[in-house]
């Protein structure tokens, strides 16, 4: 009988082209052959120049199991992590819808299209994620793979934006109206209408200045937290500003409020409110109040209505040869002495708060020397006296005002209507607590009071 050959157990290692897995089998011995061992399937590992990624407790277990002549994973890579590109979060649209504004309640406001977008400094406008770099791989020789880098996105910083927080967050940088062009959102701190205030564009409401290349129409509003100027006219309008209000054409039928000065080309049936001058080339009908000065320029015609200033009224016509009943008035003394009084009333009463505060404070503090405050009376001494500095400084402010209010009474004395060609009959005047109804037509004159009296002095 012929003697059996030995057949040791052989080892097959396959590498895939890119070298991303290896994979292992090996036969079964036959007739006392030796069998695989998990040394030999290292040797042949290396000699196949695999040196990463070996799945020893995968190839132990095969050895343990005998799992011959199956294909067995032995290495496996690591991919590369690639990297995640950058992005741009928009926390407002980038389109402008203009369109009724809908409130909570269902209502749709017709005069409210949102042609404005406000927005304050510091408000965020967009958030920017960073790309990530990614891992690098390492393939079964060991050898390293790169990876896709993350790409960082496109991000334009308009006029009025600022790019903050490491390049993560775009920001306004100014208070002003958000609108996104060219790729970019901007914040505009003026607003320019290029025609009018009517159907087409809505009510304005702005946090900066507004200027209106047309008119503003009937039943319409502009307000604004700076400036406004209208080139056109005001024609049953409401006009609101914090600051200077310019209507070049003039306003007829309107409401004028601003907190500076005004300017209108001419001011008809129109009441204007200014803590400023109010100047216009004419002045008919309405009812108009300055902070300051009313200026008639030019032809200067003041008929009609009622006019009250802080300080002087300048024109060159006041009423007219029909009699027409026109008030004027001057100063504002009264107002002025209430405020005073009420001031000196809330001065002595805080006073007297001050004064019982010190009374406590010495008191605790007298005790304090004695023994050790309990922390209720420490607490009541850190009330107290902050109370007593809250006062002291609201009385310092008090009186500060009755300062510049006794410097106001000073300056009230020499208030004066000037007229630089005709006065008539029809004009009241009043300048303070003194008043007088004109009876004759006074020539380039100027109204004062002396002594208790308005009398006309030549200018």
């Amino acid at each position: 009988m012929a003697e059996e050959k030995i057949v040791h157990s052989s080892i097959d290692i396959s590498v895939n082209p890119n070298h991303t897995t290896a994979f292992v089998s090996f036969s079964k011995p036959e007739n006392g052959g030796i069998d695989v061992s998990v040394e030999r399937i290292m040797e042949a590992l290396e000699e196949k120049n695999v040196s990463y990624g070996i799945l020893e407790e995968d190839i132990n277990k095969a050895v343990e199991q005998k799992r011959y002549d199956e294909n067995i994973c032995a290495a496996k890579w690591d991919p590369p992590e690639d990297g995640t590109d950058g992005s741009v979060k928009f926390f407002y649209r980038t389109d402008q819808c203009i369109a009724p504004v809908e409130n909570e309640h269902g209502e749709v406001d017709y005069k409210n299209l949102g042609l404005v977008r406000n927005i304050t400094a510091g408000t965020p406008i967009a958030e920017i994620t960073m790309p990530t770099e990614g891992k690098p791989g390492r393939d079964i020789m060991g050898r390293e793979v790169p990876q896709k880098k993350g790409v960082a996105a496109t991000v334009n910083v308009g006029n009025g934006t600022s790019l903050v927080n490491d390049g993560t967050e775009i920001i306004a940088a100014v208070d002003g109206n958000l609108v996104y062009r060219n790729g970019a959102f901007y914040v505009d701190e003026l607003l320019l209408v290029n025609g009018d205030v009517d159907v087409s564009t809505g009510n304005i409401d702005f946090i900066g200045s507004v200027t209106v290349k047309g008119s503003v129409f009937e039943g319409f509003r502009v307000t604004s937290k700076k400036d406004i100027i209208v080139q056109g006219s005001a024609n049953g309008a409401e006009l609101s500003a914090d600051g200077n209000i310019t209507v070049r054409i003039g306003a007829i039928n309107s409401k004028i409020d601003c907190r500076g000065d005004v300017k209108l080309g001419f001011c008809e049936n129109t009441k204007v409110k200014s803590d400023g001058n109010v100047e216009s080339v004419s002045f008919v009908g309405g009812e108009v109040f300055a902070g300051k000065d009313i200026i008639a320029t030019g032809k200067g015609v003041i008929v009609g209505g009622k006019y009250t200033a802080l300080n002087n009224i300048e024109a060159s016509v006041i009423g007219s040869d029909n009699y027409t009943k026109t008030d004027i008035t001057l100063g504002n003394n009264a107002v002025l002495m209430e405020e005073r009084e009420s001031l000196d009333k809330k001065i002595k009463e805080m006073d007297d708060k001050c004064d019982q505060l010190g009374k406590i404070l010495t008191t605790l503090t007298e005790l304090a020397k004695v023994s050790k405050l309990p922390p209720e009376r420490e607490q009541m001494k850190t009330e107290a006296l902050r109370n007593r500095l809250k006062l002291q400084a609201e009385i310092r402010r008090n009186k500060a005002r009755i300062g510049e209010i006794e410097e106001a009474l000073k300056l009230t004395q020499n208030l004066s209507v000037s007229v630089k060609r005709m006065i008539y009959p029809g004009v009241r005047l009043r300048i303070n607590s003194s008043m007088l109804a004109v009876k004759a037509t006074e020539n380039h004159c100027r109204a004062t009071v002396e002594k208790g009296d308005i009398v006309f002095k030549p200018l």
